[in-house]
């Protein structure tokens, strides 16, 4: 069996969305290919807080493949952006 680096065209671009939680900070989500077992087979998303840049970092799990996860997050309306926000863990 052999290991195939997947095209560079399928990598996701990190397209980044902000959004306020409700304690009002600023988080900016940045989508990536997976790193969890299976990270060939879905995209994460990585949020940062822009206001408190000592808060953890959270990780949430796209289930779309990495080739069309740049789409699907250019995409989301407001109310998918906090679905995902709101599934996020501390990462």
């Amino acid at each position: 069996m052999g290991w195939a680096r997947r095209p560079a065209s399928d990598m996701p671009q990190m397209a980044q969305r902000t959004l306020r939680d409700a304690r009002g900070r600023t988080w900016v989500g940045s989508v990536s290919s997976g790193t969890d077992r299976g990270g060939e087979q879905h995209a994460e998303v990585i949020f940062v807080c822009r206001d408190q840049p000592g808060e953890l970092k959270r990780v949430a799990r796209l289930d779309v493949p990495p080739a069309e996860a740049d789409d699907a997050w250019r995409a989301m309306d407001e109310a998918g952006l906090r679905e995902v926000f709101g599934r996020s863990e501390p990462a």
